[in-house]
């Protein structure tokens, strides 16, 4: 019942034909939950919010907005004890002047995700994107698939060159991609 409604606000909202929002969902809930694994992302300040950034190309606006409309009501605005503060910019607006947490771009060109690794900075972000087939061409670091479970994409030169330390339980389950 659940899904059913949630496809149906998707569709009304005129993006259901270029995202499939049970992946969506998915990604939302579990990407998150990914980035706050790593070691060094929570070391700072425990009362400050993590911060995430919805990345989008123009005329995904709508889509965004839900996307941070699902990680509030998904978390309850809480990720691990910790306030979460979730905003979107255009892909055209990103810059490495704030610092993020955790970045989730959506359906974006090569030059578009180019500007996600602008935006990490020296933040050190976590990055993340929704296509998954695009993974190992840009450089960010995870993605879902879903196949008969979801499955846990990681590209192995972005955890290499960011020097990401994550638990090996994590690595073990999921997939390393070259």
């Amino acid at each position: 019942m659940k899904r059913l409604l949630l496809t149906l606000f998707l569709s009304s909202a005129g993006w259901c034909a270029s995202y499939d929002p049970f992946l969506l969902e998915t990604q939302l809930s579990l990407l998150p939950k990914i980035a706050v694994l790593e070691k060094n992302i929570l070391t700072s300040n425990v009362k400050s919010p993590i911060k995430i950034l919805i990345a989008y190309d123009r005329g995904d606006d709508d889509t965004a907005a839900s996307c941070i409309k699902i990680l509030m009501s998904k978390f309850n605005g809480h990720i691990n004890g910790r306030p979460i503060s979730a905003i979107a910019l255009p892909f055209d607006k990103l810059d490495g002047t704030a610092s993020y947490h955790f970045i989730y771009a959506l359906k974006a060109s090569m030059s578009q995700l180019s500007k996600v690794h602008n935006a990490v900075g020296t933040s050190g972000a976590i990055t993340a994107l929704y296509d998954a087939d695009k993974l190992t061409d840009n450089g960010l670091l995870l993605s879902i698939r879903m196949e008969r479970t979801p499955i846990i994409l990681i590209n192995a030169k972005a955890l290499r060159q960011n020097r990401f330390s994550f638990p090996d339980s994590l690595l073990e389950i999921a997939r390393i991609v070259q």
